[in-house]
């Protein structure tokens, strides 16, 4: 059958939006044209690919350009979401063969990486995509939160709306150069992805400000009034500069007497469980969360700090990668001066490495010693793996704070 893959004009836009709103059940409540008029502002068309069959659409994504922090840089990264495929031509093959297209789309765009959400990491890790970050989710009564140690600074607390939206970017720019995962965001990326999102709502914002009256911290949250979650307080994003500022952030939600419990989404490397006099009150749950595509090697070492400014060597590196081939080959890889670098070679390799295990050892979630000891790379001699651990090093477990 006539087929064809390509980006999308404004006039696509209503069937994608269709699309993606059957495949993901999207609310009621909005009608179609309403979810255009909002997809309209969020994306440009030419973020969209969509395959055709006899000129209709049958599958659709989005490749959100934006910055991930990573060792202090901001690396491009293209955010996939979502990707969906009409119910009356599911199975077919076109979402793969969309998938790979977008691989050279977003090479060619100098997004040097790529990263999606799913229930499905079995899908996605056929076209290189891999699982590179997890999170925890803490729940407990608020009555049940008793510090371990007291802030030394009580400092004041200021309830706002997402138009102060500056007042929180000074706070998050601060955070995101310091860790590994959080994306660059400007104004666009505060009101479309992060306040504004009908399916990810925010109704309270409160920031923390020291004695001096510096922002040093802010949760945004929310208090469902129905469903499951009535009566609950759901902390989606709690970014904080320092200990006193965790800790006076801490205390506030421990104040909601009424509420039944308090969910906060946290880094892995979180430590409240340490704060928490009585940590038996507090249930713990980890979950990955986005997986990684390496879209092009050779740029994103060459964006990519090394972990330690003083840290020097180098390895072989044998790619296996048939859906992005300009990745596929031997190379020789290192860092050396605080920045890292890639370069083509020949012969033997040191080790060798599938397409999907580069986004979990490029962003530092798993080491190349780690990942040879469960088999999922080869390598020939410990020596190898030393050097590749100290090149992959990262500073800090990734942790992805964005909604996408």
């Amino acid at each position: 059958m006539p087929f064809e893959i390509r980006t999308l004009t404004d006039e696509d836009l209503p069937r994608a939006v269709a699309i993606s709103g059957y495949a993901f059940n999207a609310p009621r409540d909005l009608t179609n044209d309403e979810r255009t008029a909002r997809a309209r502002k969020a994306n440009k068309p030419d973020w969209y690919l969509g395959t055709f069959e006899h000129g209709a659409m049958t599958s659709m994504m989005v490749m959100v350009p934006v910055e991930m922090y990573l060792n202090g840089a901001a690396i491009p990264f293209g955010a996939v979401s979502p990707v969906a495929t009409a119910p009356e031509h599911r199975r077919k093959g076109h979402a793969g063969q969309m998938l790979r297209h977008s691989l050279a789309l977003m090479r060619d765009r100098g997004q040097v990486i790529s990263g999606l959400t799913t229930p499905h990491p079995a899908l996605y890790r056929r076209y290189g995509w891999e699982i590179a970050a997890d999170r925890r989710l803490y729940a407990f009564p608020p009555k049940d939160f008793l510090p371990t140690s007291k802030p030394v600074h009580r400092g004041t607390f200021e309830m706002l709306t997402s138009k102060d939206w500056p007042v929180l970017d000074e706070v998050h720019q601060a955070y995101a150069e310091r860790h590994n995962g959080p994306f660059r965001r400007g104004k666009h990326e505060w009101s479309m992805y992060t306040l504004d999102v009908p399916w990810h709502p925010i109704s309270d914002i409160v920031l923390w400000r020291d004695e001096a009256g510096v922002p040093q911290g802010y949760a945004l949250y929310n208090q469902p009034t129905s469903g499951s979650d009535e009566g609950k307080v759901l902390v989606h994003e709690l970014i904080t500069l320092t200990g006193d500022a965790y800790k006076n952030l801490a205390l506030f939600f421990a104040t909601h007497d009424i509420s039944r419990e308090i969910l906060l989404w946290a880094s892995p490397e979180d430590a409240l469980p340490l704060l928490f006099s009585d940590a038996e009150r507090i249930e713990i749950r980890e979950r990955f969360t986005v997986m990684l595509r390496v879209c092009d090697f050779e740029n994103a070492m060459h964006q990519r700090p090394a972990a330690r400014d003083d840290e020097a060597g180098e390895v072989t590196l044998r790619i296996e990668d048939a859906d992005a081939p300009w990745n596929a080959g031997v190379w020789r890889v290192g860092v050396a001066e605080g920045r890292s670098w890639a370069e083509r070679t020949s012969g033997e390799a040191e080790l060798t490495v599938e397409a999907r295990m580069l986004g979990p050892l490029y962003n530092g979630y798993m080491k190349p010693s780690t990942a040879a000891s469960a088999g999922l790379i080869e390598a020939k001699g410990d020596d190898a793996l030393v050097r590749a651990d100290r090149i992959f090093a990262a500073r800090q477990a990734p942790y992805f704070i964005d909604t996408f």
